[in-house]
């Protein structure tokens, strides 16, 4: 007879059998089944027509004893034992395979104290972290065609900027009150639009992986005037706690003048962990820049009074370049103990009395390198720097760099509640080392280059809250020790909240006072085209602004006022100054966007006064202004905007642009302004990709040749530009 029949025949019967005895076995306290689920798998493992022979046997007398009996013979003590231990394994596995699904199958959420109920469960949020403290700040995740429309980081902050007309060029915002500074290397300020810093990378935390692919550029160009833009963003999450994101963006052109091709690339690999009591921002930024520099246009007249080529226009350089790097690793974290002051207290993540405690840690390389050769009978360049050549006759080679390396030790009391009007208290201390490294005539002496020096600090801060409707935090910070010694910053920041409309009326106020001894470099240079050795005084500033948004009618209205004592400035030549009558500045603006059926209207304007433009040059009035019809080509699917732009400011002395330094600096030769740049545009939002189609300085030669972005610096003429940006995510 088949061995495999024969198994199956006797489970059948077995199976059959259980059923009938059913009831007599529950009668007799279940000792039938206990026997058969004990020593079926053993019967059935053993290749014997005799087991099952007896068993049928025994179960028709209804014997049960008599099952055991014939089992204990068929099989040793050995054995029984192996069985008996398979039997347990496999219902202890059952009831843990049983455990494991129901943990599988139970929803994973996110519990932090950081992040509100209200956001733990969207698809994804956004926010920036500060490194005294580890506080978050949540911003907006736009991907809309709106936000995308302009390629140009700081046209998205801002209505207009100062740059050298090629996308990855040195930049300065319009907006005084927006320019970002880098206190330890200055030489990266234009740069750091096109990049992140630690406090203004954004952290992501995702329910379900997500990738941005966007590239916006000059498709139709000859290849001398190339415009290539790419931007690569992914970012998922391992856990409900943990995040990790990885970011590459290339900003670049070759240019309209001769020689400023241009390539600004970033790369970083950024991570960020939500814990209950454990959180945790971490991340590595590189950022890398090569240009070409031509110096400007030795003469306007060749933009202004001609239409030949702007490629064939003279330069003021004709052989010179700039190399930046920049290199960031950063972590920023901390850890709550609760203090519960009755046993068996049960608060919510984050509620109660808590201490946190903290560490930041920051490591920083930065380097600049500036390579020239102005011949001997090259009377325009060697004008460009007035004749100043202190180290080499023709050739220039100046490279300057910077290492620190910062650490921080934290603590934050909450006293009672994280929505309390004092929910925290917060105090820490700071130690941070600098390596600078710059050419000097004694490095023939001492074969060193370097100059080291420490600072030491401490810092405070409280905040709190009552409900939606009021918020305020102040901040100060000290320095005891070190090359800033005595430098101070005192800021304080409240926040008022009115709901008489849907998404309420909102009121920022901030007050600031701050007082720094300039930077290394500010003091001590020496280059083949510039030298100095100062002892400036510190720079001190006092600022009031103040911001109203009103959501629901997409209103922003900004006021401001500084006054700044001591402010340093690159003249003409650009040698460094500091101004020793203090200097006010005054900026406005409005943002308000207008529907009118079909038709958008949006609209910003900015205001601005200085009080000394030999000083700090300011337009008077800058517009950014967007006019299109809006309609849907496709119901839910396609979404198309058909308009123009245009970018005005008003005339001013506009900044001149030093390749040597690589900053900006001021000059009294020719006012640029009062003529719009526009551009024509077509605009999609085909479900998730936002895709464009531009018509660049459409208006060159409407009204005159003006289209400088800084002085002797053209901005893009008339091309065709395409843009795509693309989300992929699952909802």
């Amino acid at each position: 007879m088949n061995l495999n029949f024969t198994k199956i025949s006797f489970i059948s019967v077995l199976v059959l059998f259980f059923f009938a005895v059913n009831i007599s076995a529950k009668e007799q306290g279940g000792t039938f089944v206990r026997t058969i689920m004990t020593t079926v798998d053993t019967i059935v493992t053993k290749d014997s027509v005799i087991a099952a022979t007896t068993v049928q046997d025994s179960t028709a007398s209804g014997d049960t004893s008599a099952i055991a009996d014939s089992t204990r013979k068929i099989l040793s003590k050995r054995e029984l034992r192996i069985a008996k231990r398979d039997s347990i394994r496999y219902v202890k596995d059952s009831i843990r395979y049983i455990k494991d699904s129901i943990r599988a199958a139970r929803p994973r959420i996110l519990e932090t104290y950081i992040v509100p109920d209200s956001m733990k469960y969207e698809r994804m949020f956004v926010w920036n972290n500060d490194r005294y403290l580890n506080n978050v700040k949540f911003i907006e995740h736009d991907t809309s065609f709106n936000y995308n429309f302009t390629e140009y980081p700081f046209l998205k902050k801002d209505a207009d900027a100062v740059y050298l007309g090629v996308i990855g060029s040195p930049t300065m915002s319009a907006n005084y009150f927006k320019r970002e500074e880098n206190r330890d290397f200055k030489y990266f300020d234009p740069y750091t639009v096109y990049s992140y810093t630690p406090e203004t990378l954004p952290f992501y935390n995702t329910k379900t992986p997500y990738t941005e692919l966007a590239y916006w550029g000059t498709l139709f160009a000859n290849k001398e005037k190339e415009e290539s833009n790419v931007k690569f963003l992914h970012t998922q999450n391992l856990s409900p706690e943990g995040n990790v994101s990885v970011l590459y963006q290339r900003f670049g052109s070759n240019g309209m003048l001769k020689r400023e091709d241009t390539d600004n690339r970033t790369f970083i690999i950024s991570g960020n962990y939500l814990g209950k009591r454990y959180v945790m921002h971490a991340g590595y930024i590189y950022q890398g820049v090569k240009r070409s520099e031509n110096g400007g246009i030795a003469d306007s007249w060749f933009i202004t009074d001609t239409v030949m080529d702007v490629r064939m226009t003279d330069v003021n350089l004709e052989s010179a370049s700039n190399v930046l790097k920049r290199n960031t690793v950063f972590l920023n974290h901390s850890y709550g103990i609760p203090i519960r002051w009755r046993k068996g207290d049960t608060l919510a993540v984050g509620e109660g009395t808590i201490t946190y405690f903290g560490h930041s840690a920051e490591f920083s390389t930065y380097g600049k390198k500036y390579t020239d050769q102005i011949d001997a009978d090259d009377e325009t360049g060697r004008n460009f720097y007035n004749n100043a050549f202190y180290i080499h006759p023709t050739n220039s080679s100046d490279s300057i760099s910077v290492m620190s390396i910062e650490n921080k030790l934290y603590i934050r009391l909450q006293p009672w509640a994280k929505e309390a009007i004092l929910s925290k208290i917060d105090g820490g201390v700071g130690h941070q080392y600098i390596r600078n490294y710059a050419f000097n005539p004694d490095f023939f002496f001492n074969r060193s280059g370097t100059y080291n020096y420490n600072n030491m600090f401490v810092y405070a801060g409280a905040s709190g809250q009552f409900r939606k409707y009021f918020a305020w935090n102040g901040f100060a910070e000290y320095f005891f020790a070190g090359y800033n010694v005595n430098d101070f910053n005192i800021k304080a920041d409240a926040r008022l909240s009115f709901y008489p409309i849907p998404r309420g009326i909102h009121l920022n106020a901030r007050f600031l006072l701050s007082g720094r001894r300039p930077d290394w470099f500010s003091n001590n240079l020496y280059t083949n085209h510039h030298r100095w050795s100062n002892n400036f005084s510190k720079v001190t500033t006092t600022g009031i602004e103040g911001t109203l948004t009103v959501p629901r009618y997409r209103i922003e209205a900004f006021f401001g006022y500084r006054l700044v004592d001591g402010m340093t400035y690159y003249d003409t030549e650009g040698t460094i100054h500091q101004h020793n009558v203090p200097v006010s500045i005054m900026s406005a603006y409005l943002k308000k966007n207008f529907t009118l059926w079909k038709l958008h209207l949006d609209n910003q304007a900015l205001f601005q006064m200085s009080s000394d433009n030999n000083v700090l040059p300011l337009p008077l009035l800058t517009l950014n202004l967007r006019y299109y019809l809006e309609f849907e080509l496709v119901r839910n699917v396609l979404k198309a905007q058909l308009g123009a732009s245009a970018i005005f400011n008003t005339e001013y002395y506009v900044p001149s642009y030093d390749p040597a330094l690589g900053v900006f600096k001021t000059q009294n030769i020719e006012k640029y302004g009062n003529n719009p740049y526009v551009d024509l545009f077509v605009n999609l939002q085909w479900k998730r990709a936002s895709i464009f189609v531009k018509y660049v300085n459409a208006s060159q030669n409407w009204f005159n040749s003006e289209y400088f972005s800084a002085y002797n610096y053209i901005r893009p003429q008339r091309a065709f530009k395409v843009g795509i940006h693309w989300p992929f995510y699952i909802k």
